[in-house]
């Protein structure tokens, strides 16, 4: 290596439930259990800035572009947090974190729910997340570490 270079990254691996030849999810750090989050959301760029946000804690994560996609991988996989927008095309994100907690599965009908919503009337939506089920609810835009201790409150570290 030449002074005054760096040397390139390796790749942090991106896999989606949208790829079904690869594993889902990415590896995580040695010696920890690796926590699942599913991020439910119609904007795939809302979806990489949510796995920036969150790669400190080194997740599996698995993606959906609805809800009704979000419900076919949570009932497939092992799940331990679920992160979705409000406003979806379809089933909005209350009405699936209401499925989620209806899901005849009971560790699925308990998997942490954090919703989040950039719609103007915070207070109506707040209502129906609450009604449905969630475990938490922020406006977006989030910052990085509002979102990482909303995470860190709602799912603990695994213990090792």
């Amino acid at each position: 290596m030449k002074a005054g270079t760096l040397p390139s990254p390796e790749p942090v691996p991106n896999r989606t439930t949208t790829d079904p030849a690869r594993p889902v999810g990415s590896r995580p750090a040695s010696g920890t259990a690796g926590q699942r989050v599913l991020l439910v959301d119609d904007s795939r760029s809302i979806r990489t800035l949510l796995k920036i946000y969150l790669m400190a804690r080194n997740f599996e994560f698995l993606e959906a572009e609805s809800a009704e996609e979000g419900l076919k991988v949570a009932e497939a996989e092992t799940i331990d947090l679920i992160l979705t927008d409000f406003h979806m095309d379809g089933m909005n994100g209350a009405d699936f974190a209401a499925q989620i907690r209806a899901n005849a599965n009971p560790k699925l009908a308990k998997v942490p729910i954090l919703m989040m919503t950039g719609d103007p009337n915070v207070a109506e939506v707040r209502a129906l997340g609450q009604k449905a089920g969630i475990s938490a609810f922020v406006r977006k835009p989030v910052s990085c570490a509002q979102l990482m201790t909303l995470v860190d409150t709602i799912l603990p570290l695994p213990r090792k």
